[in-house]
């Protein structure tokens, strides 16, 4: 019997990730990101002129063209005031995915050189302001992750860098597609969210332990 008993347990603690949008998961996330959160959907309208059959290959070719074409832009030259800063962030999530405390150290930095790249001046009004007061925030966390190898660490900070890199990315949309995940587990069911370029779940709370357990909560485009 004492031998069942953590099999069971270890069993409960998969249920529970993978039933992560039952009602009270879904109750406690509602609470954890009600603050800012909320779903986009997304408008597919038709028109209302008929097309060929040619003309509606002609159409399918081309968005698959343009779809392809956005999922490999590169961050980093794109023409948003953020690119570097939100390149540097999925690299630092991605570190942690992997467990690797050093990639995120040196990541962390890479954020933190983003940080002091930004130029204001092509900011208005309203994204100046809050970009004033992110930005503290933003190298507060990110200094924290710079200093130690541990991961644990660095993760506790990664949930209010992720937090406040949300609100950044609703302010300033990025130029590909991001997705806004939860894990329910992370910090003993308490939650915590991050940003992502993929559909696919890849935890950065809980690493290579459990690196699909998780869910998109909101699409920001």
């Amino acid at each position: 019997m004492k031998k069942f008993m953590p099999i069971v347990a270890t069993a409960l603690i998969f249920v529970a990730c993978n039933n992560s949008r039952s009602k009270n998961t879904h109750a406690d996330h509602m609470v954890a990101v009600a603050e800012d959160t909320a779903t986009i959907a997304v408008d597919n309208g038709k028109g209302d002129t008929a097309l060929t059959k040619e003309e509606a290959a002609g159409v399918s070719n081309t968005a698959a063209k343009i779809e392809s074409s956005t999922e490999k832009v590169n961050l980093k030259t794109a023409s948003n005031p953020f690119a570097g800063l939100y390149s540097a962030y999925f690299e630092l999530k991605d570190a942690l995915v992997k467990d690797n405390g050093a990639a995120a150290q040196a990541t962390a930095k890479g954020i933190q050189a983003a940080i002091e790249k930004v130029n204001s001046e092509q900011l208005d009004a309203v994204q100046g302001k809050l970009w004033k007061e992110y930005q503290r925030k933003l190298a507060f966390d990110t200094e924290h992750i710079a200093g130690i190898k541990e991961n644990e660490h660095q993760r506790e900070h990664f949930v209010t860098l992720s937090k406040n890199m949300y609100v950044l990315m609703k302010s300033v949309k990025p130029e590909v597609t991001v997705y806004y995940q939860h894990c329910p587990m992370y910090r003993d069911g308490k939650g915590a969210n991050w940003l992502s370029t993929q559909k696919k779940i890849e935890n950065p709370y809980l690493g290579q332990s459990m690196p699909t357990c998780g869910s998109i909560v909101e699409t920001i485009q």
